[in-house]
Parts: C-alpha cells; structure tokens; sequence
C-alpha cells in the first residue's frame, strides 16, 4: 500500500485558514481585553442655583471616555435629591451629558454624591463631593 501526503496546496490553504483564524481570535477576544472600561469624568465645575426659597439646584457635566456609559442615577448621603434629570440616558464615548439634581441643599454645606452607571455588563459608582 502506498502511502501519501497532502498536497503542498492544500497544506497551504490549510496553513493560511490556520493563521486568518488565530488573528481573528486575538483581534475579536483578546484586544477588547486590554482596553481600559469606560470612565465617567465630571468635565464642569458643579454650580449651584436657587429653584425657590427652599430648593437649589445643582447641575453637573459628565463625559463618557473610554467608552459608552448608561446614567443610572445618583444618591447624596445627607439629601435625599427630589428630581434629578437624564437618568436612564445613553452617554456616547466622548459624548457629554448634563445632570440637574435638585433639592434641599442649604448654602454652603459640603454634599457628597454617589453616581451610578453601567458599562456593558459591568454597574459602578463615582463619587463627587460638592458644596453648594
């Protein structure tokens, strides 16, 4: 019985279809491994404002970087905010969102705010301290 290789042909279809599908794999699982998540930056320097006698208003810029954020939300420690705009929103990577928290915030007291958003699969905080 004789016996027989394959052909360099097809040894070199096999031998690219081979490499084509090691590249893909590193480009499609392995660089969106390395790239860093996306971050919120408060790119505006937080102001304060009067909605009425008791009621302030604080309005905060974020950026997405790095990649698409989703605004959850945002709590205050001391406060609970009554209205706060854009939860829900889809922020684009390098795309900019403007938060207006509104609430009981007396004049000159230091608020801390807790902010959350998902990234994907992935839910986080950042935090902002404040004084209004």
């Amino acid at each position: 019985m004789k016996k027989r290789a394959v052909s360099p042909v097809i040894a070199t279809v096999l031998l690219i279809a081979l490499v084509t599908a090691a590249a893909a794999i590193v480009f499609l699982v392995v660089i969106p491994m390395l790239r860093p998540g996306a971050t919120p930056y408060f790119v505006a320097t937080p102001a304060s404002s009067s909605v009425n006698g008791t009621h302030r208003s604080i309005s905060i810029e974020i950026e997405a970087r790095g990649g698409d954020l989703i605004f959850d939300g945002v709590t205050c420690e001391t406060v609970t905010p009554l209205e706060v705009s854009n939860v829900g929103a889809a922020i684009a990577e390098n795309a900019k969102i403007t938060v207006i928290i509104k609430g009981t915030f007396a004049i000159g007291t230091e608020y801390t705010f807790t902010f959350t958003f998902t990234s994907g699969d992935s839910t986080f905080e950042k935090v902002l301290d404040h004084k209004a």
